[in-house]
């Protein structure tokens, strides 16, 4: 059978784009879904600020599955077959400008947080990482009230093209600045670090930011790409109802890497690093005096070797109260077991 035909309209480039983009958003929120509990499970004891996060960001991503559940519906149920309902813009679709940008606001503002613990609480790169946020979220907002107020037309939406770019643009931007700062901090860390599984660890570290943060930054400047170029067809709405659920679900997988299921050795024999990533600035600094004032009073003591090895990971057990870690040795953690008579 023939696609239908309406004078001046491409069904297929307006109907087509919106399947896709309900479908790929569905296929998203389930993965979102199976991470949340996959965190719950693994992280308990997690920070309370962390668990707010997890769970604000969870209730958002549920408002916006319900807003394009009801916008498929309104276009391919009640709507089908009026060519008014392509040539306007639902209600539900104001809301999901706001939600956009204010879920890319969350992930954003996470790392910038952790770039300001990396960075020993120094204020220039969180500083300009939130101005980049502050803008594109700001520019989303006013899409969506002049959009609210305003009559709700696909003509309406194309004048509001300077705002929509600036929201795009710079969400794109901001994770590329992040991208950035996470892979200089991480590299100047990994140049002092003395031992081989610290720096295999920064590697890893450094690896993960590129990868999840060329996701977001790619699909934010393909749909800011699609909308310069060919807005009057719905091409760019497939990213349009993906990109927040990336963000979401790249942020989840940055909390979940720490559980030992992600990890090559065993769960059972296998201790998370608590990589300068996550420690609170304390902890970086008992941990930091912990190895820079290891002792040698023990000398006379007998050396042994506890742990396994698989690839880079090191597996570190059976550590009783008399032996002192002094470090890593070809991937393997070398210790020391104190002579009774030098103690006390």
């Amino acid at each position: 059978m023939a696609p239908a035909v309406i004078p001046g309209l491409n069904i297929p480039l307006l109907t087509g784009p919106l399947v896709l983009g309900y479908m790929w958003s569905y296929f998203l929120y389930g993965m979102l879904i199976v991470q949340v509990y996959m965190y719950c499970e693994a992280f308990p004891q997690d920070r309370l600020g962390i668990k707010a996060l997890v769970w604000s960001m969870f209730i958002l991503e549920t408002g916006f599955s319900v807003l394009i559940t009801i916008a498929a519906l309104n276009a391919f149920g009640s709507g089908w077959g009026d060519p008014d309902t392509l040539r306007e813009i639902d209600w539900t679709w104001v809301p999901m400008l706001a939600l956009n940008a204010i879920l890319a606001a969350m992930a954003q503002g996470f790392y910038s947080w952790r770039i300001w613990i990396l960075t020993n609480q120094r204020l220039w790169f969180p500083i300009l990482i939130g101005c980049v946020m502050l803008t594109q979220v700001t520019a989303a907002f006013y899409s969506g009230l002049v959009m609210a107020i305003g009559a709700r037309s696909v003509s309406h939406l194309f004048a509001l093209w300077p705002e929509i770019t600036v929201w795009l643009s710079g969400s794109a931007t901001c994770d590329l600045l992040i991208t950035a700062s996470l892979a200089y901090i991480l590299t100047r860390h990994k140049r002092t670090s003395r031992y081989q599984h610290t720096t295999g660890l920064i590697n890893k570290l450094i690896r993960f930011s590129v990868e999840t943060g060329s996701v977001t930054s790619v699909a934010a400047l393909v749909e800011c790409t699609l909308w310069l170029s060919c807005r009057k067809w719905n091409i760019h709405y497939i990213f349009f109802f993906v990109l927040g659920r990336l963000y979401s679900n790249t942020l989840m997988a940055t909390l979940n890497c720490r559980a030992p299921i992600f990890q090559r050795t065993s769960p059972a024999a296998i201790t998370i690093p608590q990589s300068s990533f996550w420690a609170e600035p304390e902890i970086e600094r008992s941990q930091s005096m912990n190895l820079n004032l290891v002792t040698r009073t023990n000398i006379n003591g007998s050396r042994t070797t506890d742990g396994t090895t698989a690839d880079d990971t090191i597996a570190m057990s059976n550590f009783d109260s008399n032996t002192d870690v002094i470090g890593v040795e070809n991937g393997v953690a070398i210790s020391e077991k104190r002579s009774p008579q030098l103690i006390g």
